[in-house]
């Protein structure tokens, strides 16, 4: 017996709404349904959901998680993409705290001027 949508849900730590988005663009196939039409996942669309929710959150786009996804239900390894997309968010992101480091200072630099003032 699998898991119906609250009960994902629950368990990834989104919500039904959510899930029915990933189904609708395809992010993740079409459940089975009970007989009264309830959606029924199985133990892979629960992985591939908290793999979705993980990539998520260290910054992968859902164009990138489709690409691993497609891959990997294809049968292929996708260490070499993942790899590469990390590196990509790794670079992206040292620019953008780069960048932050550099407003910072130029915001202290202002706001020690004006205690002076």
């Amino acid at each position: 017996m699998g898991l119906r949508i609250g009960e994902l849900a629950h368990e990834a730590g989104t919500t039904p709404p959510t899930i029915r988005y990933y189904e609708s663009i395809g992010l993740l196939p079409a459940p089975s349904r009970t007989r009264a039409g309830y959606r029924e996942y199985s133990a892979r669309a629960r992985q591939e959901l908290l793999f979705i929710r993980k990539a998520q959150a260290i910054g992968f786009s859902l164009d990138e998680i489709r690409e691993i996804l497609d891959l990997t239900r294809a049968g292929r390894v996708p260490c070499t993409r993942v790899r590469s997309l990390g590196h990509r968010h790794l670079a992206a992101l040292d620019d953008r705290i780069g960048r932050l480091q550099r407003f910072r200072a130029q915001l202290a630099d202002e706001v020690r001027r004006w205690d002076t003032e």
